[in-house]
């Protein structure tokens, strides 16, 4: 009897490996090829980056796509996490419409935190020390080595 327990506690270890990580990973596999075959000009994608792009040409092993107007990239085809669809990404007449009302608030007025009348200073001087009349050019003296 505790030979047979044994090979029923392996036969279940492998079952629970199959289950668990064998068969999901080959589900993922038939979906990411289903996905690459899916692919023909004019199919928007999105790369792993986050990169979108429209695809130009598909070959063998590479993709190009048209990154914008006039710009191609080529990628592996493996780059390629997904088809997009409409709600993946944001359409730029709602990122318009977003513009346009921050544009049409208010601007914001900045106040001056320093009292009117109050005289600005100059670059370089300090305005809590008063310059020495009696002398036009301040004498500089080095450095003392203690």
């Amino acid at each position: 009897m505790q030979e047979y327990s044994t090979l029923i506690f392996i036969a279940l270890l492998v079952l629970a490996f199959y289950f668990l990580i064998l068969r999901p990973q080959r589900k993922r596999q038939q979906a990411m090829q289903q996905t690459m075959n899916a692919i023909s000009p004019g199919t928007r994608v999105m790369l792993g980056s986050g990169l979108f792009g429209t695809v130009v040409s598909v070959g063998p092993r590479q993709v190009v796509l048209e990154i914008s107007p006039g710009t191609e990239l080529t990628v592996l085809k493996q780059a390629i996490s997904k088809v997009v669809t409409d709600n993946d990404e944001d359409r730029l007449d709602e990122q318009d419409e977003l513009e346009e009302e921050t544009v049409a608030e208010e601007p914001i007025e900045l106040k001056s935190e320093r009292p009117v009348g109050e005289s600005t200073t100059t670059a370089g001087t300090d305005p809590a020390v008063e310059p020495d009349s009696s002398s036009t050019a301040r004498e500089s003296k080095p450095p003392t080595a203690e």
